[in-house]
């Protein structure tokens, strides 16, 4: 098996650990505040990977530290607004909100790296927008705050993903993505410092959760993502973390007992043919 489809299986499995993670983020901020718990989420992983690797983290050099900072504030800047527009929008619904990256990032591509995007990308950014609408937006009377916050999370997670194609073919990922954490981490801190308790003992009533969001979503996701982004483009790696909304809805009618309707499953399955478009250009179907 060719690297490049080793890594769209793993995206995948990273897209259903990031799609699970916001309804475990809306339930654990009912006990946990918001700063605290990206302190605990980034500032945990931080230190899992810094001592996992730190045989690397010793060799760091400035350059590295240079481009995995900048990678930093974009992961800093996605992960506020999607902590702060959760609490004012549901989870299904942001979910759709925050993987509308898929139509940005093809094009913040072309801008930024001079990759021009193919049909088969385009057309699969159409159908993926219109499953993914589908999906999480039918039924819905008008947009809330929470909704445009999380837009400027989509934002945020379109400038992440090209900043990490353009890096990860220069530098090792794994430093990149060390440095990124402590980078998101520190700012979190600084956050919570200044505007929040610190009550730590609530911490132990979400112990699993926060396990669960610092391990799975956090260390293991965000390594994968680096490692599979030196193979293969940003608009690919949108496109298959677009299952990322799908796992999301799923997740959350069962999860946090929202609703599955007939147009979410709809959405489902023309996310998942924009998806064969980009991936296989239908090729199979030439053979």
């Amino acid at each position: 098996m060719k690297i490049e489809k080793i890594s769209i299986i793993m995206l995948s499995l990273v897209a259903l650990a990031w799609g699970t993670s916001y309804a475990i983020i809306k339930d654990t901020l009912e006990v946990v505040e918001p700063f605290t718990l990206m302190s605990i989420r980034f500032g945990g992983a931080a230190i899992l990977l810094t001592l996992f690797y730190l045989n690397k983290v010793k060799n760091i050099s400035l350059d590295e530290i240079k481009k995995g900072s900048i990678i930093g504030i974009f992961m800093f800047g996605a992960f506020i607004t999607l902590v702060i527009g959760i609490q004012y929008t549901t989870a299904s619904k942001q979910s759709f909100l925050i993987g509308s990256y898929v139509l940005i990032v093809p094009f913040l591509g072309w801008i930024i790296n001079k990759k021009k995007p193919d049909i088969y990308a385009i057309i699969g950014v159409v159908c993926a927008v219109v499953g993914l609408g589908m999906l999480t937006l039918g039924g819905l009377e008008g947009l809330t705050k929470g909704d445009l916050i999380s837009m400027l999370c989509s934002l945020s997670f379109a400038l992440h993903m090209i900043t990490i194609e353009r890096y990860c073919k220069e530098a090792d990922p794994i430093i990149l993505t060390i440095v990124q954490f402590w980078i998101t981490a520190i700012l979190f801190i600084i956050l919570s410092f200044v505007f929040e308790k610190h009550d730590f003992c609530v911490i132990r009533k979400a112990k699993i959760a926060i396990a669960y969001l610092v391990i799975v979503a956090t260390v293991i996701a965000f390594v994968i993502q680096n490692i599979s982004q030196k193979y293969i483009s940003s608009t690919s790696t949108a496109l298959i973390l677009t299952l990322e909304s799908v796992f999301g809805s799923i997740f959350a009618v069962f999860y946090l007992k929202e609703n599955l309707s007939l147009p979410m499953i709809l959405g489902c399955i023309i996310v998942f043919i924009g998806i064969v478009t980009q991936e296989t250009k239908w090729n199979f179907l030439k053979k």
